[in-house]
Order: structure tokens, then C-alpha cells, then sequence
């Protein structure tokens, strides 16, 4: 497993005892190891034990009584009853690329991220691939495509066509469907040398109709020009770069 600090190791513990003499004014001796905490120690003046708590305190290799302890041969003896143990830690800012393994790093090489920056930061190098395109986001495999650049296709667009018609078209005989005009003549009669015509009652109506005219020919109506408020596309956005790790 990864860690950062001194390289670990592994050490049985042998308990052990320290002995030290009292004079009556020495308050301080020394150990024969250094310890961590007063919970590690047992310690007993004259075959009594001491509180931890208040009797004594201990800092590294050295332990120091509240009271100097009487005179005595041996008479003071420390028990280790837990191996040694110090907590190093690292102070802030110590630890750089430096302190890692050469070619350890959190991400793997080839790794691809995005950078709100120009630059490509150290260990890594830009991308030069993709330039002026969208990101998209996808739930199967990922690819690019398409033909318009970013820029382009937000850019401000103008808006402009034609229409149906512009105004009336006179339409020719040759473009209306064929027909015919109906009309009714009312006829009088009069005598002639005399006789009477009895074949042709007085105002009698008589219907006509003209020849058909008219072809069913298309025709055409001329365009008109439309213009309006142009669309603006021209979407903010915020330029990022791609970097592979080294």
C-alpha cells in the first residue's frame, strides 16, 4: 500500500525495565527509549506506584518527576508495558512531486482532462487535435463529428427569402379555362308586302351563346422579397483546452 513518509517497518516488541537511583533533588533521568505517552510506562518509586496523571511526565527519552524521588539504589524502575510508537507527519507544504516514487502520479498516463487555461500545466501536454468545437455529452461510445465550426454556426444570423406574390396578375384568354358566353335575343315581328309572319310569335326569346374561347394555360405570379430582425446565435461560452498526462 501507497504512503507518504518514512518507510515503515515491522519490529516485535520486547518489553524491558529501566532502573535509576534517586539522590533526593534529581527529578530528571533518561530513558532507555524514547516513548510517546505516559500510558506506555509503568512507574514505581520504592515498590509504589506512581499516578501518571500527576507523578510524572515523560517527553521522548526523558522522564521527569514532579517531586525528585528519595535516595536509593534501583529504587526507581520504569516499565515499558506497549511498544514504541511516534506518529510522523508531514509538515505543510513539505510534500511535493518529489516525494513521490519517480513515475508515480494519481492519474495514469494518456489520462485526458479538460483545462479552463491556455497552457497545458507540468507533466501534462495539449491537445492540438480538436479546435473551435462543442462538447457533447454521451451515454455510449465516445467519437466527434460534424462539418460546422463553434464559431460559425453561433455566429449572428441574418434573416432574408421570398414570398408568393408581390402583387395582382392580369391573366391572358390563353391562360383561362375554356367557356362560353350565353345571351337572349327577343324578336318582334313585323308584316312584310302585306302578310303576316305566323311562324314567329311577337317578342318571343331566342337564346344564343358565343364560340368557347380560353386555352387552361398556367401562369405565374411574380416573387417578393421578405427581410427581418436577424437571429442572434452568438452564445457565450468559455474556451477549455484538452491535456493528456505525460
Amino acid at each position: 500500500m501507497a504512503f507518504i513518509g518514512n518507510t515503515n517497518t515491522t519490529q516485535a516488541f520486547t518489553p524491558a525495565v529501566d532502573f535509576f537511583s534517586g539522590n533526593g533533588s534529581t527529578t530528571a533521568f533518561t530513558l532507555s527509549r524514547p516513548v510517546a505517552s505516559v500510558a506506555q510506562v509503568q512507574v514505581v518509586i520504592d515498590n509504589v506506584a506512581q499516578n501518571p496523571s500527576s507523578a510524572y511526565t515523560i517527553s521522548g527519552s526523558t522522564i521527569t518527576f514532579t517531586s525528585a524521588p528519595l535516595s536509593g539504589t534501583n529504587n526507581i524502575y520504569v516499565y515499558y508495558t506497549s511498544p514504541i510508537t511516534q506518529v510522523i507527519a508531514p509538515g505543510q507544504g513539505t510534500v511535493t512531486t518529489t516525494s513521490f516514487a519517480s513515475g508515480a502520479s494519481e492519474f495514469a498516463s494518456g489520462t485526458i482532462l479538460l483545462f479552463q487555461q491556455t497552457s497545458a500545466p507540468t507533466g501534462w501536454t495539449k491537445s492540438t487535435t480538436h479546435n473551435d468545437k462543442a462538447l457533447r455529452v454521451v451515454s455510449g461510445s465516445a467519437s466527434s463529428g460534424g462539418s460546422v465550426a463553434f464559431t460559425t454556426a453561433f455566429a449572428s444570423q441574418a434573416v432574408a427569402g421570398s414570398v408568393g406574390t408581390s402583387g395582382a396578375t392580369t391573366l391572358s384568354t390563353s391562360q383561362i379555362p375554356s367557356h362560353t358566353h350565353d345571351f337572349t335575343v327577343y324578336q318582334t315581328v313585323s308584316e312584310g308586302n302585306g302578310y303576316p309572319r305566323a311562324s314567329v310569335q311577337p317578342n318571343t326569346p331566342v337564346g344564343f351563346a358565343t364560340s368557347a374561347t380560353g386555352g387552361g394555360g398556367s401562369h405565374t405570379h411574380t416573387g417578393g422579397t421578405f427581410t427581418g430582425t436577424a437571429i442572434n446565435l452568438a452564445v457565450q461560452y468559455v474556451d477549455v483546452i484538452l491535456a493528456a498526462k505525460d
